[in-house]
């Protein structure tokens, strides 16, 4: 009785506990579809400056206090396409759907221009040029499985037309 309960028990988990670990203990999961976009818009040869995230100025501003950092924008630097050197100043997004047992969608689906949009609009920029994607699939044993859109690139923010500085709002 001992031992077939050992091996029902041995076999349950070969069944049901395979696909756990792919979604719970580490991030990430079956990689598809990777491509490359050269830009979300034509820029057809506008000038521009690259949009990068701050960490030290990001990490400055946790002791002020929330009202303060309410009125900053969001902690960036720009760097002229001359001066960018092509690491470090990438923004991320993604966009996700779960699907209830494998079967039933039930939320959202996937939105690649919502992925875009989180990834731009969280540094402020404009668009964003020199784009990789992927698709992840994350399951969850039988309660179903997980399909995220993630996209990587460069945010850029167009100079407006006789402005000197795109710093401004």
């Amino acid at each position: 009785m001992k031992r077939r309960f050992a091996i029902g028990l041995v076999l349950l988990f070969l069944l049901a506990g395979g696909c756990l670990p792919g979604g719970v203990v580490t991030r990430g999961g079956r990689v598809h579809e990777v491509g490359v976009i050269p830009a979300a818009t034509r820029t057809r040869g506008a000038a521009f400056r690259y949009v990068c995230f701050d960490p030290t100025e990001a990490e400055r501003r946790e002791d002020l206090p929330a009202e303060e950092v309410q009125n900053l924008g969001p902690p960036v630097f720009y760097l002229e396409p001359t001066e960018y050197q092509g690491a470090g100043c990438f923004s991320d997004g993604e966009s996700s759907v779960f699907f209830l047992f494998n079967l039933w969608p039930v939320t959202p689906p996937l939105d690649p221009d919502y992925a875009i949009s989180l990834a731009v609009q969280r540094l402020r920029g404009d668009t964003m040029i020199n784009m990789v994607f992927w698709h992840e699939v994350h399951y969850y044993s039988l309660l179903g499985s997980a399909f995220v859109f993630h996209v990587r690139g460069n945010v850029i923010k167009f100079a407006s037309p006789g402005a000197e500085d795109v710093d401004a709002p």
